[in-house]
């Protein structure tokens, strides 16, 4: 029972930092994919785009990109980038949907 007791006791300890890391994944958009494991060729495609994973203007966002095609909540890709984004993300080529 002592064990048993022990984890609980561990888990609940664990919890708060476990919600805390799930919320800043997805704030800063890494549960929709891992950036490190972007190929080169992504990477450096992002970089001269000047792409961010949370833009700074609140009306320029990929979720308003004409680019922008939704695959879950909060994530998706990009035709430009030809990968995944998050739709609070940003770059050089945003061009805003038609309306």
């Amino acid at each position: 029972m002592n064990t048993n007791r022990r984890q609980l006791l561990a888990l609940a300890a664990a919890a708060p930092f476990a919600a805390f890391a799930a919320t800043r994944a997805l704030a800063d958009g890494t549960a929709c994919y891992d950036p490190a494991a972007l190929p080169m060729s992504q990477k450096g495609l992002r970089k001269s785009l000047q792409f961010v994973e949370l833009s700074a203007d609140s009306t320029k966002r990929c979720e308003l990109c004409a680019f922008y095609k939704s695959t879950a909540a909060g994530c998706g890709s990009c035709q430009i980038l030809n990968g995944p984004v998050t739709s609070g993300s940003f770059c050089l080529s945003y061009a805003a949907k038609p309306k």
